[in-house]
C-alpha cells in the first residue's frame, strides 16, 4: 500500500513539524509505515507518530506561535465583529494584528530568539498573558461603547506594544541580563504588587488615583536594584529595577481590572454620587476608576520603553554573546 494514503500523508505532514535535527525521525516513521499493510494497523501506527511529534517540546516552540497568532486572530475579530461603526472595528482588528505582529517580532534580532533559560521563558510567556489580559480588555471595552471615539485605538496600540518590545528586549538571547537579574526583577516586582493588592483589600477601597500603586512600583524598583548591584554592578541594578517596574506594573494593573470588574461593592470607591440608584452608582463608579489608571498605564510604558532602549542599545555596542542569559548555577 502506498504511503500516500491518508495514513501516510498524516506521517509525511507531521513529520515536517520536527526541527531539522530531528528530521531522521520522520523519515524513520514514514520508512517504518511503509512496511505495514493493514489499514488499521497503518491508522493505529500513523496516530502513534502523531503522538510522538506533538509531544515534543521542540514541535511546539516551532508551531505554537503560528497557531497562537491563528487563534487570536480569530478571536478578536470574533469579539469586534459586532461593532457597528467600520472605523473602530477595523482599528480593533488593527490593533490585534499589530501586537501580534510585535510578538512576531520576539523571533528576530535583536529582540529574538528567546534565551535558553526558564527564567528568560517564563518571564516572556508570563508578560505576554500579562499584556493580552489588559488588551482583551481594552478591545472589549472600546468594543461595547456606543460612541465613535477611535482615539483610544493608536494609544491602546502604542501602549501595549512598547511593553512586548521591552519584555522581548529583556529577555532575548542577546540581553545582559542575567538569569539571576530576571528573578531577582520578578520577584522584587512580585512582592510590590502583592504588597499593593494586599493594601487595598486591607484598607478599602482602591484609591481613585494610582499613587499607591506608583509607590509600591518604584519601592520594588528600588529593591530589586539594590540586591542585584551587590553582586552584578551597575548594569544589573539598572535591568533588574526595570525588570521589577514593568512586573510590577502589569501584575497591579491585571489585579485592580479583576478587582473593579467582580469585586465586591465595598471595594470600589464611588465616583458617580448623582446616579439614580445605589446599582447605577456602583456600575458607574466601575467604569470611572479606570481613567486615573491609565497613568499607571504610562508609567509602566515608560519603564519598559527605556528597557527595551537601554538593552538594544547595550546588546548592540557590547556584541553580548548568545550564551551570556543562560542558567546561573544554584539558580537554575
Amino acid at each position: 500500500m502506498s504511503r500516500r494514503d491518508a495514513a501516510g500523508r498524516l506521517v509525511a505532514s507531521v513529520a515536517h513539524l520536527l526541527p531539522p535535527g530531528r528530521r531522521e525521525w520522520g523519515a524513520a516513521m514514514q520508512a517504518e509505515l511503509e512496511a505495514i499493510g493493514p489499514r488499521g494497523e497503518r491508522w493505529r501506527f500513523a496516530a502513534g507518530c502523531v503522538r510522538v511529534v506533538v509531544t515534543r517540546p521542540a514541535v511546539w516552540r516551532r508551531t505554537g506561535y503560528p497557531l497562537l497568532v491563528l487563534a487570536l486572530l480569530v478571536a478578536g475579530v470574533h469579539t469586534v465583529a459586532g461593532v457597528s461603526y467600520g472605523p473602530l472595528r477595523w482599528g480593533l482588528v488593527g490593533l490585534v494584528g499589530a501586537l501580534l505582529l510585535v510578538v512576531g517580532l520576539g523571533r528576530v534580532r535583536p529582540f529574538g530568539p528567546v534565551a535558553g533559560g526558564a527564567a528568560a521563558r517564563g518571564l516572556r510567556t508570563g508578560g505576554h498573558l500579562l499584556v493580552g489580559a489588559l488588551a482583551a480588555e481594552a478591545v472589549a471595552s472600546m468594543a461595547h461603547k456606543t460612541n465613535h471615539d477611535i482615539a483610544g485605538v493608536p494609544v491602546y496600540t502604542v501602549m501595549f506594544a512598547g511593553y512586548l518590545l521591552g519584555l522581548a528586549a529583556l529577555t532575548a538571547r542577546r540581553s545582559p541580563a542575567t538569569t539571576r537579574t530576571l528573578i531577582i526583577g520578578v520577584a522584587a516586582g512580585g512582592v510590590a504588587a502583592a504588597g499593593w493588592t494586599v493594601l487595598v483589600m486591607a484598607f478599602p477601597p482602591i484609591p481613585a488615583d494610582p499613587s499607591a500603586a506608583v509607590l509600591f512600583t518604584v519601592a520594588g524598583m528600588g529593591a530589586a536594584g539594590w540586591v542585584a548591584a551587590r553582586r552584578g554592578g551597575g548594569a544589573a541594578e539598572l535591568l533588574a529595577g526595570a525588570c521589577a517596574g514593568t512586573v510590577a506594573t502589569l501584575l497591579i494593573l491585571n489585579v485592580f481590572s479583576v478587582l473593579v470588574a467582580a469585586g465586591p461593592a465595598w471595594l470600589i470607591t464611588p465616583l458617580v454620587p448623582h446616579a439614580l440608584t445605589p446599582a447605577d452608582r456602583l456600575a458607574g463608579s466601575r467604569i470611572e476608576i479606570h481613567d486615573p489608571y491609565l497613568w499607571m498605564l504610562l508609567f509602566g510604558w515608560l519603564i519598559a520603553v527605556g528597557l527595551c532602549a537601554a538593552v538594544v542599545r547595550r546588546s548592540a555596542v557590547d556584541g553580548v554573546s548568545a550564551d551570556h542569559a543562560g542558567p546561573v548555577p544554584g539558580i537554575d
